[in-house]
């Protein structure tokens, strides 16, 4: 605990100090400016971007994920941390050899014929070389940064620490529920961290695309792949965001843009599963068209249940059916106690009445996001990480398949998917007709048992407070204050009575006790 401790403060001041060269006060000012709570005109928002750059891995990963909350987030602050390059410098190759020993020891050139030094590729969570397998194959040789693991838990544990000190200094920050987004951050690290995780996220999207022509995922050979060590196949081919070179090679941009699209789309509405980082750096094409996408640590799920909500959402906008929309923020869960339901439901009809009349190909994908995540914002709505993911994927894919071609508009390959799926809409909506129908029948047997449970046994009732345990915290605090006071007053008579009675020395050492609990008392009163 003590050598936590000491850690945890090594770490501060590390931050502390690159924050002060950057013109920054302290990490409590640079978190006010990061989330909006301040405004400072000469903080211009790429120099908070530049800091998380420099923090390390930890916080650049916290900056992408804030990148998809414009709930919390300043949109200002956001179009800077879209940018963030998760290019980091790269770790001694020396590390990378003790690291490749450490997983496979003496195994290591049974396996590997040769390692390049140099590796082609460095970002926060890992830096990639190139490998030869003995068996002849060209491989990707991904390792994990040394000690990435307790960075994360020490980044997370300051970062759970400045937002406690947050929220009990300024008014409404609990509004924020930023350590939800502290606790989202470690979690989804950690995750991406953990290579074992990544190799079942390929087999997902292997058996999911494997017999899907013109799109692929690199091999991943398991059997020699560890926590630390990620071994793939070598993609060669060409980034896609290169279109001049795809052109030169006799590859049809446009082309390339609607089958990408078609992909994605089949990851969101058909598998429910998706590669939540379409960026250009993850996505390359092969000479005979083929488009590879790489790097599966961060991937998003979409249950039946919400795929369903999707969906509803869909015929509410084309129906203009209010309820119907209403059901979607419900099923997410994101109404607050702060959202005016008056506000709420003339937004959302102007939102409806907005899209109503369009087709899906006269829909800007864009447009109609930034709408969204404004409405969100608005009416005070809690933005669920599904949304939130699903969200920055769309205009991460939308940016990668205008670049392929500008006048490219992926909601007018929508309409495929959506058709398609609609007939399973229909099958689950006679589902749940039929559920329904179950449910009337066996009512009214139900109402019996209710009735006699109501006259012959006893209920109870549970009354749960809200904010219930932010008071018990409160009070404990409190109680605690006041402990140490009367512990530091009882002392300090103490010594005086023992001073008196002539027992000097057992005096002076309660006199001390009582100097060191009255710094406690002091400290625990002015700091919390």
């Amino acid at each position: 605990m003590f050598k936590k401790k000491i850690k945890l403060a090594k770490r501060a001041k590390e931050i502390s100090l690159t924050l002060s060269k950057l013109g920054f006060y302290n990490i409590y000012e640079y978190f006010k400016l990061l989330f909006g709570i301040e405004v400072d005109p000469e903080a211009k928002p790429r120099k908070i971007r530049e800091a998380l750059e420099k923090l390390g891995p930890s916080f650049i990963k916290l900056g992408q994920i804030l990148s998809t909350r414009p709930d919390i987030v300043p949109v200002y602050i956001i179009d800077e941390l879209i940018k963030l390059q998760d290019r980091v410098a790269p770790f001694d190759y020396q590390i990378v050899q003790q690291i490749l020993e450490r997983n496979y020891g003496d195994r290591l050139w049974e396996i590997f014929d040769h390692i390049e030094k140099e590796p082609i590729a460095s970002a926060s969570i890992s830096q990639v070389h190139v490998g030869y397998l003995k068996t002849g194959e060209k491989v990707a040789v991904k390792v994990r940064r040394p000690e990435l693991e307790e960075l994360i838990q020490l980044d997370s544990e300051l970062m759970y620490m400045v937002v406690d000190f947050l929220e009990r200094h300024l008014k409404n920050i609990k509004e924020f529920n930023l350590k939800g987004v502290i606790h989202q951050f470690k979690r989804t690290t950690l995750q991406e961290a953990d290579f074992t995780i990544e190799a079942q996220n390929i087999k997902i999207f292997q058996e999911n695309f494997k017999n899907y022509p013109g799109f692929k995922v690199p091999h991943c050979f398991y059997d020699i792949s560890t926590s630390e060590v990620l071994i793939t196949e070598f993609i060669e081919g060409t980034k896609i965001s290169d279109v001049e070179t795809l052109k030169r090679k006799g590859l049809d941009p446009v082309d390339i843009a609607r089958r990408l699209t078609d992909a994605y789309f089949k990851m969101v509405f058909k598998d429910g599963v998706y590669h939540a980082d379409p960026h250009p750096g993850n996505l390359f094409v092969q000479d005979d068209g083929t488009i590879v996408a790489i790097d599966f640590g961060m991937i998003a799920f979409l249950s039946k249940t919400k795929k369903k909500y999707f969906f509803d959402y869909i015929i509410a906008v084309t129906t203009l059916d209010l309820n119907l929309a209403i059901q979607f923020y419900e099923g997410f869960n994101m109404f607050t106690p702060y959202t005016d339901f008056n506000n709420f439901e003339s937004d959302l009809q102007f939102f409806l009445e907005k899209y109503h009349n369009k087709r899906l190909d006269e829909i800007n994908l864009r447009e109609m996001i930034e709408d969204i995540i404004g409405f969100i914002k608005e009416n005070h709505l809690r933005l669920p990480t599904d949304i939130a993911y699903l969200g920055k994927a769309a205009l991460n894919l939308e940016g990668t398949v205008r670049k392929l071609d500008p006048t490219f508009n992926p909601t007018e390959r929508l309409k495929n998917f959506v058709g398609t799926s609609t007939k399973d809409y229909i099958i689950e909506k006679a589902y749940e007709v039929r559920d329904a129908a179950e449910l009337a029948f066996y009512l009214i047997f139900k109402l019996e048992h209710i009735y006699r449970l109501l006259i012959r046994e006893r209920i109870t009732y549970q009354i749960v407070f809200k904010d219930l345990e932010d008071l018990q915290k409160f009070y404990k605090l409190q109680t605690g204050k006041i402990a140490f006071a009367v512990l530091f007053v009882g002392l300090l008579i103490s010594s005086a009575l023992f001073y008196m009675a002539g027992k000097e020395t057992l005096g002076g050492i309660i006199l001390v006790i009582s100097f060191f609990i009255g710094l406690i008392s002091f400290y625990r009163v002015f700091r919390f």
